[in-house]
């Protein structure tokens, strides 16, 4: 089954953690699931896009960038499924609250030796938050996920070469590099809510089947 809750997570800006919670959130709803998104970066990235008269009428979002975020979680649960989180681009208390009320962390990383760095620091933290108290019996999940690649290029075969050789849980999906991305984020939507048969879209679909855990 799809996770409960699922946490998009890396201590750096621009990975992708945004698009992707809007994505997967696009799909989920036209697959029927009563989604909820808690938008618990500062920037706000989510919350200030989203027009609650649009498309993304049917999904409830949230905005939480402090410590309560674990709390709202856990009230979301009563009524909704699956609940994404968005975290900032760097580590704070609030992320440290949402990944451990998460049944699942997605870590993104662009095809890049900066990106891979910080994703396998992020692993290094989730590993770390398995062992607190709330964790304990019930460890996170972890995923990642390599995004706005470019297909066959020598960079994203090296990264994912680098990852799967030290052992890390990458996805064989990626969110390749696509202006359709770009273009529904401008209105706060996603690629399987205005163009549902596109490429992008059908990456997408191929994340979420591999997300089913």
């Amino acid at each position: 089954m799809f996770p409960k809750v699922l946490t998009l997570a890396t201590s750096k800006g621009g990975a992708g953690k945004s698009t992707m919670v809007r994505s997967l959130a696009g799909h989920l709803l036209n697959s029927g699931y009563k989604v909820a998104i808690v938008d618990a970066d500062p920037q706000g990235s989510i919350i200030h896009r989203y027009d609650p008269e649009g498309p993304f009428s049917r999904i409830r979002v949230v905005a939480d960038p402090e410590e309560s975020v674990f709390f709202t979680i856990e009230e979301l649960k009563q009524q909704f499924y699956p609940i994404l989180v968005d975290t900032a681009g760097f580590r704070n208390k609030t992320t440290i609250r949402a990944l451990i009320n998460t049944d699942l962390v997605l870590i993104p990383l662009k095809p890049s030796a900066d990106d891979m760095a910080i994703g396998i620091e992020t692993y290094q933290l989730i590993k770390e938050l398995n062992d607190v108290p709330e964790r304990c019996g019930n460890p996170i999940k972890t995923k990642m996920l390599i995004t706005m690649s470019q297909q066959g290029t020598v960079i994203a075969r090296h990264v994912r070469r680098e990852l799967e050789e030290v052992g890390l849980p990458l996805m064989k999906s990626e969110m390749h590099l696509r202006v359709a991305y770009a273009e529904t984020a401008i209105k706060g939507l996603a690629p399987s809510i205005t163009d549902p048969d596109g490429a992008a879209a059908q990456d997408i679909a191929k994340i979420v089947s591999e997300l089913f855990v």
